[in-house]
């Protein structure tokens, strides 16, 4: 068979377009649902892309050449545009198969009723169809999902906006936070608790890791936990609705995670003022019991309100740290001393010196010499419980307001 034969079966194709197109329109409907529940207008679009697309066979087949690049980026424009519309990859391409499909059937009608050789017009179409049709699958499904990503990109920055909105309060009145909630899937007036995480330092997966643990433990419910990755903290907004044990949360949550994690816990608080207290008490917590270095991995902002209040007034904190320990702090600078280090360990062996040497690899009579030091320059008395509170809570005193100052330098390198 001539190439011109070839191409007055493709001409004889092309005068029952209109066919071609309603035959197609029909065959989708019946084969893509989602297609015929998007409306007329849809349906408008489609039967321009299908016109389109019949056309560009057309051609690609009088012709025997591969796709044009001005053609592949028409296609690219549909596959994005069925993204935006939310119709899922395989109906698409099971639109453009169908599409195809009704061409081939068309094709071989033609073929048939040809004066030349049908089973050769038959073979050098179908290779020419199949060679068209890998073209343009790959095409549309590769700007598809361009485009879906671009739209996830979009909605999570989307997202993230409106939860800086739902914990920052930034400039955003509570009708309009609420009315965006529905539109994420957050039900903002049930109970939350606030979980603020500080995870392992070199992996990138925080966020992904806590959002994983998070659905694994509650699965679907009316209020969808939040999660969401803020600098160096993992905050997790976790409803209580129906939880037979909410106070064990944490517990569980850290139990589902691999790797050094710490967590600070505030609330459970309704609504949204809340919500936004109960991420600031987390945050606080974790700030403190990191700065404390606290045993345990889970610190409640309702166990640590000691430490809060000495927090609240920086100042004032300073000024108990000075008044208290600042002959300490001056000897250990000045002479590279371990007094504050020796007096910690001994308020953690509970007033053993021998347990105390063991902990520092000193002499128990160095250690003794060491706390008469104390006793001498602070003029509080180990003897005396009330001495010793004040010891102690001036020694966490000092951790906080060490933390403090760390966290509020910026960066060097």
């Amino acid at each position: 068979m001539r190439d011109g034969d070839v191409g007055l079966i493709v001409s004889s194709f092309l005068e029952r377009l209109d066919e071609v197109v309603e035959r197609s329109m029909e065959a989708i409907s019946q084969a893509v649902p989602s297609y015929a529940r998007a409306g007329d207008a849809y349906m408008e679009d489609v039967r321009e892309a299908v016109r389109e697309t019949v056309l560009n066979l057309s051609t690609s087949l009088a012709q025997q050449r591969a796709v044009t690049s001005e053609e592949l980026a028409s296609i690219e424009r549909v596959g994005a545009r069925r993204a935006e519309a939310g119709i899922p990859l395989q109906d698409l391409l099971r639109a453009y198969r169908t599409v195809v499909r009704t061409c081939w059937d068309v094709l071989s009608e033609e073929c048939r009723s040809s004066q030349g050789s049908a089973l050769e017009a038959s073979l050098i179409l179908a290779e020419a169809i199949l060679r068209y049709t890998d073209q343009v699958s790959t095409a549309v499904a590769d700007a598809y999902l361009s485009a879906q990503r671009a739209i996830v990109r979009e909605q999570e920055g989307a997202r993230r906006e409106f939860l800086a909105d739902v914990l920052y309060g930034v400039d955003a009145q509570p009708e309009d936070i609420l009315r965006r909630a529905h539109t994420f899937g957050y039900d903002l007036s049930e109970d939350y608790m606030a979980l603020v995480g500080r995870g392992p330092e070199q992996d990138s997966r925080k966020e992904a890791m806590v959002a994983g643990a998070v659905a694994r433990l509650y699965g679907p419910s009316s209020a969808d936990p939040i999660v969401l990755q803020k600098a160096e903290h993992t905050i997790a907004l976790v409803p209580v609705a129906g939880e037979s044990d909410p106070a064990a949360m944490p517990e569980k949550l850290v139990a589902e995670l691999t790797g050094d994690w710490r967590f600070g816990v505030g609330g459970p608080e309704p609504g949204l003022e809340g919500i936004r207290r109960a991420y600031l008490e987390a945050r606080e917590a974790l700030e403190i019991g990191m700065g404390l270095e606290l045993s345990g991995l889970v610190y409640r902002f309702d166990d640590l309100l000691l430490y809060h209040f000495l927090r609240s007034e920086p100042a004032l904190l300073d000024r108990f740290v000075e008044t208290t320990l600042g002959p300490l702090i001056e000897y250990d600078e000045r002479r590279k001393g371990e007094l504050i280090k020796t007096l910690e360990a001994y308020f953690n062996a509970d007033g053993s010196v021998k347990m105390t040497g063991s902990a520092l690899f000193a002499h128990p009579h160095t250690i003794s010499y060491r706390l008469k030091q104390v006793e001498r320059l602070t003029g509080w008395s180990l003897q005396s419980s009330e001495d010793k509170l004040r010891l102690q809570l001036a020694l966490r005193a000092h951790r906080l307001a060490y933390s403090r100052r760390e966290a509020s330098e910026p960066p060097t390198g």
